[in-house]
C-alpha cells in the first residue's frame, strides 16, 4: 500500500471516527420531545378524547383514524423526495425545523379544541383538523429524522444520536403521561360555563350552562366511609352509571338535576361536609394541548440551533425520482425493517390505547393512569440508556429479538390479572417497558444503516426518502392499531360513561395482553431475517467514505 494511499484511508477514519458533541446529540434529541408531546398525547388520549369527551363514537373514530392516517401515511415518501431535493444555506432537512414549528404547535390546539356543534360536523371538524396537523407533522418530522442519517458518517455515532434521540422521546411522553390528565382536571376545574354544582340540605345541585362534556368530583370528610359499587339514578336522557369511584361523568341535555349524596355513602351527610368540583375536560385538554404545543415549538427550534448536516449525497448523483423509488424497493434490508415497523406500531397503537379504558371501566380507578405510564417511562428511559452498550456486546439484531420475545411473554400474562391486583399490574408494565425500551433506538438506527446499504450497493444516496418511507411504516402501523382499538371497542359494545358488559370488559383485557403479545413475538420472526449486522456496516461506512474522498 502506497504513502498516499494510507494517508487517503487515514483521513476517512478520520471521518468516520468524528465524535458529536454532547451538546448537540442532546439538542436533536429535543426535536423528538417536541414530537412527543404531540405524538404521544395522541397515542394516549386522542381516542379518549373523541369517545368520552369531543362526543363521536368509537367506530366513527376508528374509521377516521384509517381514513386519515392512510393519507398521511402515504404522504410521507413525497415529503421525504422534496426533503432530499432542497438547497438551502442551512442544508436539506433542518430548514423545516424553523418553517414549521409554529403551524405545528397551532394544529395541536385545534386537534383538541371541541367546538359546539351537530354531530356530524363534529365528525368534519375532527377529520380536517386530524388530517392538517398529521400532514404538518409529517412535514416537520420526516425531514427530523432525515437528519439523524447525515449528521455522521459513523454508524456507531448514529446509534448513540438514535439513544439521545429516544432518551428525549421519551422524557416527552415522560410529560404527557405524567402531567396531561392532572393538567386537564386543573384547567378544566370549577368551569362554570358548562356545568355548575352547589350543595344544599344535603342535595348536589347540577345545573347546565352550556354544552359540553364534563365530569362532577365529590370530595366529603375523611371519617365518612364509601359504598363499595354506586348507582347513580338519572334523568332518562342521561346513562345510569354503576362506578366505585367518587366521579360522576355528565353529559349535556338534562337541565337542573339534584343528586342525594346518601346514594354515595354510608352515613348521612351534611353541606358543610361535602366538596364538590366541576372539571370541564373539553376545556381542560385544549388548555393542556396549548401548553405542549407552545413548550414543542420552543424545542423545535433548539433543535434548528443546534445540529449540523454532515453527510452529503455524491457529487454525481442526478435527480431521478423513479430511480430512487426503485432503489428503495430492491432495499432488502429497508423492506424487512418496513413490516417490523408496521406491526411494531399497531400493537404498540392498541396496548397504549386501550391503557385509560382499562382503568376506567376495569379497574374503576382512572387517576392510577399517570402513575402507571410515567413508572413504564422511567423504566424505558432506563433501558435506553443501556442501548448502546447492549449494542455493541451483542448486536442490534439479537437485542431486538430478545427484547421483543421478553415482552411478548409479560404482556401475555396481564390476560390472567384480576381488577385488584394493582400492584401486579404496575410489576408487569414496568418490566415489559424496559424490555421494550431498546427496540425503539435500534430500528430507527437501522434505517440510517439502510440509507448508506443502498448508497453502497446503487452509488445513490436518497437519506430522506429512505427515513420518510420508514415513517410510512411506523405510521402504517399505527393507522391499523388506531382504526382495530377503535373497531375492536365498537365490536365488543363499548359505550363511553356507561358500565361495560362483560364482553366489552373482556375486550379491552384482550387489547392490553394477548393481542398486543402477538405482536411482539411477530416482530420478533420478521427480525431475524435482517442482514447488516455492525460488521458488515463498518465495511460499508469504510468504503463510501473512501469514495467520498476520491470525489473532493
Amino acid at each position: 500500500m502506497d504513502k498516499e494511499t494510507k494517508k487517503d484511508l487515514g483521513t476517512t477514519n478520520d471521518i468516520i471516527n468524528e465524535k458529536i458533541s454532547i451538546k448537540e446529540k442532546i439538542g436533536f434529541g429535543l426535536g423528538d420531545t417536541a414530537s412527543n408531546l404531540l405524538f404521544q398525547t395522541f397515542m394516549l388520549f386522542l381516542l379518549y378524547f373523541y369517545t368520552d369527551v369531543f362526543g363521536i363514537t368509537a367506530a366513527a373514530a376508528g374509521t377516521m383514524f384509517l381514513v386519515t392516517r392512510i393519507w398521511d401515511s402515504i404522504n410521507d415518501p413525497i415529503m421525504g423526495i422534496i426533503a432530499d431535493r432542497t438547497e438551502t444555506k442551512w442544508g436539506k432537512f433542518r430548514p423545516y425545523l424553523l418553517w414549521l414549528a409554529i403551524p405545528f404547535g397551532i394544529l395541536g390546539v385545534a386537534t383538541f379544541t371541541t367546538p359546539d356543534l351537530s354531530m356530524a360536523n363534529k365528525v368534519i371538524y375532527a377529520y380536517v383538523t386530524y388530517t392538517l396537523m398529521m400532514m404538518v407533522y409529517t412535514a416537520i418530522n420526516i425531514p427530523y429524522s432525515a437528519l439523524m442519517g447525515v449528521i455522521s458518517p459513523n454508524p456507531l455515532e448514529r446509534t448513540s444520536v438514535a439513544q439521545y434521540r429516544f432518551i428525549f422521546a421519551f422524557i416527552g411522553a415522560f410529560i404527557v403521561q405524567g402531567l396531561t390528565l392532572p393538567l386537564v382536571n386543573a384547567i378544566g376545574g370549577d368551569n362554570t360555563d358548562v356545568f355548575s354544582a352547589t350543595t344544599d340540605k344535603n342535595e348536589i345541585v347540577i345545573n347546565e350552562n352550556g354544552a359540553g362534556t364534563s365530569k362532577l368530583v365529590i370530595n366529603v370528610d375523611d371519617t365518612l366511609s364509601k359504598k363499595l359499587t354506586v348507582v347513580v339514578y338519572k334523568p332518562e336522557n342521561i346513562s345510569e352509571i354503576d362506578t366505585s369511584t367518587d366521579i360522576l361523568y355528565l353529559k349535556q341535555g338534562f337541565g337542573t338535576y339534584k343528586l342525594n349524596p346518601e346514594k354515595y355513602f354510608d352515613k348521612k351527610i351534611s353541606a358543610d361536609k361535602l366538596e364538590t368540583k366541576v372539571i370541564n375536560e373539553a376545556v381542560g385538554f385544549q388548555g393542556t394541548m396549548a401548553i405542549f404545543s407552545f413548550l414543542a415549538v420552543i424545542l423545535f427550534l433548539i433543535t434548528f440551533f443546534t445540529t449540523k448536516e454532515r453527510v452529503k449525497p455524491p457529487k454525481e448523483q442526478k435527480t431521478n425520482i423513479k430511480q430512487d423509488i426503485k432503489d428503495l424497493l430492491t432495499n432488502k434490508p429497508w423492506l424487512l425493517l418496513f413490516l417490523v415497523g408496521v406491526v411494531s406500531l399497531s400493537y404498540i397503537s392498541i396496548r397504549m390505547g386501550a391503557i385509560i379504558y382499562y382503568f376506567k371501566y376495569y379497574v374503576h380507578n382512572e387517576m392510577l393512569v399517570s402513575a402507571f405510564m410515567l413508572s413504564g417511562t422511567i423504566a424505558t428511559l432506563a433501558a435506553i440508556a443501556l442501548t448502546e452498550w447492549f449494542s455493541k456486546k451483542i448486536g442490534k439484531k439479537r437485542v431486538f429479538i430478545y427484547s421483543q420475545l421478553l415482552a411478548a411473554i409479560f404482556t401475555a400474562l396481564f390476560f390472567f390479572l384480576d381488577s385488584s391486583d394493582i400492584t401486579l399490574m404496575f410489576i408487569l408494565n414496568i418490566i415489559i417497558s424496559f424490555v421494550s425500551g431498546p427496540p425503539a433506538p435500534i430500528v430507527f438506527s437501522m434505517y440510517t444503516d439502510c440509507a448508506s446499504y443502498s448508497e453502497w450497493k446503487n452509488n445513490r444516496r436518497a437519506t430522506g426518502l429512505v427515513m420518510s418511507a420508514s415513517t410510512m411504516a411506523q405510521k402504517f402501523g399505527w393507522t391499523i392499531g388506531g382504526a382495530l382499538a377503535g373497531w375492536m371497542l365498537a365490536i365488543y359494545g363499548f359505550k363511553a360513561n356507561v358500565t361495560q358488559a362483560e364482553g366489552t370488559i373482556t375486550g379491552i383485557i384482550l387489547m392490553m395482553s394477548l393481542i398486543p403479545a402477538a405482536g411482539s413475538l411477530i416482530a420478533a420472526v420478521l427480525m431475524s431475517f435482517y442482514k447488516l449486522d455492525t460488521d458488515t456496516m463498518n465495511n460499508i461506512e469504510m468504503e463510501l467514505q473512501a469514495r467520498r474522498e476520491v470525489n473532493l
